[in-house]
C-alpha cells in the first residue's frame, strides 16, 4: 500500500526535511497469523530446496534446539530414562509430514507418530464408482493401467475414484504435490477394500499405470504414508490417509501439511535423531505422537469450526484407550478483544476440567511487545499459556559479560489477564516437509508451546513407571515453581519465568497440599489481573475487586496475601467458610505526574507456603503521556532486552506521528505501536529505531486512527541496555473533504492554541468498496471483484462487533483469481484487522474472489456479521488540485475551506466503487499530514 506521506511526496515532489524512508514505518505485512510462527519467511516462487539453511549436524552442535536453556540437557543426564518415553505428545496444528527423519522412531525405538488425523476437511476426496476396461480403470478423464494390480488386492468388485485438485492446495512450492514445478494438476486416486479394511492406490511416480504402486491403509492401521515423485527423488510432500464409512461405501480423507507449521512443531517437541543426526533431538525424544490436523493450510492455516474441541476429544479418547499419560500442544491461537469472554476459553477448560491429568501448553501469542496481547486459547486459565525468549544464539549478537536470554520482542504480554505462565525459548531449528527446505528456523511462541510440553512430558514420563499420576494442574505449578524470572521483564512479560526442569523435578518429589482456585477481575475469570489507568493530572487512589474461588470444593481455607511492590495494598489474610473469597487491591498515587507503567504482582499462599504461591496475581498500573503542545515527550531507560512503554490518548480522525530515538548512536533498538485495546497497530507493528535520522517514525493518517490509548514501546537490543526518547505529536489540524457537484470542498480545522501555516492538496488514490455481510450460518463466503487495469495493490479492511470475536477460534481471508489460485492469504486476528496485496501482473484487468471462512468454537454458528473496506491502489496518485492552495496562515480554531475543481477522472472506476482520495496537508516546510477519503461520483464526470 502507498504510505501517507509517500502519496503526498508522489504528488508534490520532494519535501524538505522529510524523514528518510529507511526511518519510516514499513508497510510490508507478513500474511498469517501469530498462529503461523512469527517471523517464518516463506519462498512465493519455486526454489532450489536442496540446500538446508544451515546443516543440520552443524545446527545440533550450535544448539539450534536450545535444549539448555530449561536445563533439559543437565536433567537427561541425571535422569536418562525420563524423556518423554511411555507419554503421549498431541500436535494440534497444521499436519504433520510423516516421512521426515526425526519423527520416525523414539529414544528407545518405538514407533514414534501413532496416529494422522484431519478435523479440517481440506483433504476430503470426493468418491465416486469407477469403471474398469480391461486393465483400465477410468478415474474422471484420466485413464489409469494397472485395474489388475488393484483387483488382486481388493476383496470386491467395487472400485472408488477421485482427484486430487493442486490448485485447491494454495500456493507454491507445497502445493505442488507431484513436483513437477506446476500448481494445477489433478491427481487421480482410487480406492478398493482389501482384507485390512479400505486402502487407496495413486500413480504415484507419474507414469500412467497403478501397477507398481502400493496400497496405502488408514494410518492408524498400518503407519503407511506416500507422496508423488519420480523415481530416486524425494516426495514434495508426504500424505496419509483416513478412511471412514461403511463397508460399501467409504470416505477418504488425505492428511498432510502444506503449511509446515505442525511439522516443526513436533520436532521440536519431540524430534529424535533429526534428519539423520545423532543426539539431535527435540525436548522429549522418548515421547509418541500423534498429529492432529485442525487448519486449512490452504486458507492460511486457520482453523475450521469445531475443530479444536474435535481433535482434543479424539486425542483423549486415543491415549484413555492405550492407557497413556496425555500431553497436548496447541500453537495456534487469535487476539483477545474483550479478555476473558472468549468462548473457545470456556470450552478449553470445561474438557480439562473433566480430564484433570491432560496437560494442555498453548502458544500466549506473537502480538508483543504490548500489553494485553495474549490471544485466545492462551488465556484459558486451565492450559499452561506459554510466552517465548529468544536464544542469543538467533539474534546474531554477541554475549556481554553474564547475558542472557531476553523475552522475545514478539511474545504476547499479559495485564488484562495473568500470564502467560512462563516463557521458554521461541527460535528453534527443527524438522520441516521436503517443499520447505531452507526454512528450518523458525520463531515465535509457536516454538515455545511445544518446547514446553517437551518439558511436561518428561515430568510426566517419570512419575509414570512408578504409577504416580498427578493432576496437570500440579504440573504446570512445578514449572512455574521452577520459574527463574529474567531481567529483561517483569510479570507481565514472563510469567513465572524461564523454568528449570531439574527444579521441577525436585519440586515434585514432595507432597504439596495446594488448593486449586481461580482468580477473578472484571470479565477475566480465572486467570484474573489488576489493569488500572492513573490520570497523570490527579492523585487520586486507584482500586479494583478481586474474587478468590476454589474450585475443588467448598471446603473454608485461608489464604495470605503478599504484595510485591509497596505501592500495592492489600489485606495480609482472606478467610473464605464457601469456597469464595473476595478483596480489595488499592494502588496508592505515582509519585508524580510523568508518564509511566509500573508493574508488581500479589502472590496468594495457600495452607501450605512450600507449595509456592497457589496464584500470582499481576497489578499493572499505566499513567499515560500528558499532550500538550506540538510536541510531547518522555525518556526511558531501559535494560538489557527490555522494553520501555508509554501510553497516549489519541482521538478518532486526528492523525498523529511517534517518533522513538535512541540516545546512543551505536545502539539498534526498535520500536513498536498498538491500538487500544493491544492490538499491533494494524499497518506494521514494529520498526527500526536509531538515533538522529534513524529514529523509528510512526506516520499514521487521520484515517486510521482509532479513539483510546495507543502504546508505544521502545526496545533495547538483547545485549546492551539503552536510553530512548518517545515523541508523539498530535496532528494540529483535521481534514475533510466533499464533493458538490464537480467542486471538491477541502477543509482544515486548526486543533491547536497557535497560528498554522498551511497549505492543502487532493490527490485521486485509487477506488473504494464498502461491502456489509451478514449470515445466521457458518460456511465460506465468496465475494467477487473485478480488478481495475490500473490497479497495483489492494487492502481490504474487516471490521466486527467486538463481542462477536468472542465466537470466533480463527477467521480466514484468502483472495483467489479467477481461477481459483490463491493470490494471497490473511487471516483476520482481530475484530478490526487488515490485509494488504499485492496485485500480480497476470491479474490485471480481470476478476478476484475475496474468500472469507469463519471457524466457530461450537459446532452450531450464531448469527455473524462483518464490515469489508475493499481499496485498490494506483502507483501514482493523480493531482486534482490544479497545483493546490498557496501557504495561509490558520488562526486557533479557524476552519478554512478551499475548493478544486478536479474535472473528469482519469481511471475508469468500477461500477459499486467510489473514487478514494489523499487530502493533504503541508504545515510548514516540513510536517506532512494526511487523510484518505472516498468521494461520491456525483454525475461519472468528476470525483
Amino acid at each position: 500500500m502507498i504510505g501517507r506521506a509517500t502519496a503526498a511526496l508522489l504528488i508534490f515532489g520532494v519535501v524538505a526535511g522529510a524523514p528518510p524512508a529507511s526511518a519510516r514505518m514499513s508497510h510490508d505485512r507478513v500474511a498469517g497469523s501469530w498462529h503461523t510462527g512469527g517471523a517464518r519467511l516463506r519462498a512465493a516462487v519455486f526454489s532450489d530446496t536442496t540446500h538446508r539453511l544451515v546443516a543440520p549436524a552443524d545446527a545440533f552442535r550450535a544448539g539450534l534446539i536450545a535444549l539448555h536453556s530449561a536445563g533439559v540437557d543437565r536433567f537427561a543426564a541425571a535422569h536418562p530414562a525420563f524423556d518423554g518415553r511411555g507419554v503421549l505428545v498431541a500436535i494440534l496444528d497444521s499436519g504433520i509430514d510423516p516421512a521426515i527423519p526425526g519423527l520416525q522412531f523414539t529414544s528407545d525405538s518405538a514407533t514414534k507418530l501413532l496416529d494422522l488425523r484431519d478435523f479440517s476437511d481440506e483433504g476430503r476426496i470426493d468418491l465416486r464408482p469407477v469403471a474398469r476396461r480391461g486393465d483400465t480403470l477410468l478415474v474422471g478423464t484420466q485413464r489409469l493401467l494397472g485395474a489388475s494390480r488393484v483387483a488382486a488386492a481388493a476383496t470386491g468388485a467395487a472400485v472408488w475414484g477421485g482427484m486430487l485438485d493442486e490448485t485447491a492446495l494454495g500456493q507454491a512450492p507445497a502445493a505442488d504435490a507431484n513436483g513437477n514445478h506446476h500448481v494445477g494438476d489433478s491427481l487421480a486416486i482410487v480406492v478398493v477394500n482389501t482384507q485390512s479394511g479400505w486402502a487407496m492406490f495413486a500413480d504415484t511416480q507419474g507414469d500412467g499405470t497403478l501397477a507398481d504402486d502400493r496400497p496405502i491403509h488408514d494410518f492408524a492401521v498400518a503407519h503407511e504414508s506416500f507422496g508423488w515423485a519420480r523415481p530416486g527423488e524425494a516426495a514434495t510432500v508426504d500424505f496419509a490417509a483416513n478412511f471412514t464409512g461403511d463397508a460399501s461405501a467409504p470416505q477418504l480423507d488425505l492428511v498432510f501439511d502444506t503449511f509446515g507449521h505442525g511439522t516443526h512443531v513436533a520436532g521440536i517437541a519431540a524430534g529424535h535423531d533429526i534428519y539423520g543426526v545423532a543426539g539431535f533431538d527435540g525436548v522429549a525424544p522418548g515421547a509418541r505422537l500423534i498429529g492432529l490436523k485442525i487448519s486449512n493450510d490452504s486458507h492460511g492455516a486457520v482453523t475450521v469450526t469445531g475443530s479444536m474441541l474435535r481433535a482434543l476429544d479424539y486425542a483423549i479418547r486415543f491415549a484413555s484407550q492405550r492407557q497413556m499419560p496425555l500431553v497436548v500442544n496447541l500453537s495456534f491461537g487469535v487476539g483477545n478483544e474483550i479478555d476473558g469472554t472468549a468462548r473457545i476459553d470456556a470450552l478449553v477448560d470445561s474438557v480439562l476440567l473433566a480430564h484433570p491429568d491432560v496437560v494442555m501448553t498453548v502458544a500466549a501469542g506473537n502480538d508483543g511487545p504490548g500489553l494485553s496481547t495474549i490471544g485466545f486459547p492462551g488465556s484459558a486459565s486451565r492450559v499452561i499459556s506459554v510466552g517465548a525468549t529468544l536464544p542469543l544464539v538467533f539474534t546474531g549478537a554477541s554475549p556481554v559479560g553474564e547475558a542472557v536470554e531476553p523475552v522475545a520482542p514478539f511474545s504476547s504480554r499479559g495485564a488484562e489477564i495473568a500470564g502467560p505462565d512462563i516463557v521458554v525459548p521461541g527460535a528453534a531449528y527443527s524438522t520441516i516437509p521436503n517443499y520447505d527446505i531452507g526454512n528450518e528456523e523458525e520463531t515465535g511462541t509457536s516454538m515455545a508451546a511445544p518446547y514446553a510440553a517437551g518439558l511436561a512430558a518428561r515430568l510426566v514420563s517419570g512419575l509414570h513407571p512408578a504409577g504416580r499420576a498427578v493432576p496437570a494442574r500440579v504440573i504446570r505449578q512445578a514449572l512455574r515453581s521452577a520459574g527463574k524470572m529474567l531481567p529483561s521483564g517483569s510479570i507481565v512479560d514472563e510469567g513465572m519465568g524461564v523454568p528449570d526442569l531439574t527444579a521441577a523435578w525436585d519440586w515434585l518429589a514432595h507432597a504439596h497440599e495446594m488448593p486449586d482456585v481461580a482468580v477473578d477481575v472484571g470479565t477475566a475469570r480465572g486467570r484474573g489481573a489488576v489493569f488500572l489507568t492513573a490520570d497523570p493530572a490527579s492523585a487520586r487512589t486507584l482500586s479494583a475487586h478481586v474474587v478468590v474461588r476454589r474450585l475443588d470444593g467448598t471446603a473454608p481455607f485461608v489464604l495470605r496475601l503478599h504484595p510485591t511492590m509497596p505501592w500495592i495494598q492489600v489485606p495480609e489474610v482472606i478467610a473464605t467458610t464457601t469456597g469464595r473469597g473476595e478483596f480489595i487491591v488499592t494502588v496508592a498515587p505515582s509519585p508524580g505526574p510523568a508518564p509511566a507503567v509500573r508493574t508488581g504482582a500479589i502472590e496468594v499462599d495457600g495452607p501450605d507456603e512450600s507449595a509456592g504461591p497457589l496464584a500470582v496475581i499481576p497489578v499493572t498500573v499505566r499513567t499515560p503521556l500528558k499532550l500538550a503542545g506540538a510536541r510531547s515527550q518522555v525518556t526511558l531507560s531501559i535494560g538489557a532486552g527490555g522494553v520501555g512503554r508509554t501510553f497516549f490518548e489519541a482521538d478518532t480522525g486526528r492523525g498523529f506521528q511517534v517518533e522513538v530515538a535512541m540516545a546512543d548512536p551505536s545502539v539498534h533498538g526498535t520500536a513498536s505501536l498498538h491500538e487500544p485495546g493491544g492490538m499491533p497497530f494494524r499497518d506494521g507493528a514494529t520498526i527500526a529505531a536509531g538515533a538522529g535520522t534513524a529514529a523509528g517514525l510512526f506516520d499514521v493518517g487521520a484515517s486510521d486512527v482509532a479513539g483510546g490509548l495507543y502504546e508505544v514501546d521502545a526496545l533495547a537490543p538483547p545485549t546492551v541496555p539503552a536510553i530512548a526518547t518517545v515523541a508523539v505529536r498530535p496532528a494540529p489540524l483535521r481534514l475533510g473533504a466533499n464533493m458538490v457537484r464537480d467542486t471538491l470542498h477541502v477543509t482544515a480545522r486548526n486543533l491547536v492554541s497557535t497560528p498554522l501555516s498551511v497549505r492543502l492538496r487532493a490527490g485521486l488514490i485509487g477506488a473504494e468498496r464498502r461491502i456489509a455481510v451478514q449470515r445466521t450460518v457458518g460456511g465460506d463466503v465468496r465475494i467477487g471483484l473485478p480488478i481495475p487495469k490500473w490497479a497495483t495493490h489492494l487492502v481490504i479492511d474487516a471490521d466486527m462487533p467486538r463481542d462477536q470475536w468472542s465466537r470466533f477460534t480463527d477467521f480466514g481471508l484468502t483472495v483467489l483469481d479467477r481461477r481459483g489460485r490463491e493470490i494471497d492469504v490473511s487471516p483476520i486476528n482481530y475484530a478490526v484487522s487488515r490485509a494488504t496485496i499485492d496485485l500480480p501482473d497476470s491479474v490485471g484487468h480481470d476478476s478476484l474472489t475475496v474468500l472469507l471462512s469463519p471457524a466457530f468454537a461450537e459446532p452450531n454458528p450464531v448469527p455473524w456479521t462483518i464490515r469489508l473496506v475493499v481499496k485498490y491502489y494506483v502507483d501514482t496518485p493523480y493531482s486534482l488540485d490544479g497545483g493546490g492552495s498557496a501557504y495561509r496562515t490558520l488562526a486557533a480554531g479557524e476552519t478554512h475551506e478551499e475548493r478544486f475543481v478536479p474535472g473528469a477522472i482519469p481511471i475508469p472506476i468500477p461500477d459499486d466503487f467510489q473514487p478514494l482520495i489523499t487530502v493533504v496537508s503541508l504545515e510548514g516546510p516540513e510536517n506532512i499530514w494526511t487523510r484518505e477519503l472516498s468521494i461520491a461520483r456525483g454525475d461519472g464526470k468528476s470525483p
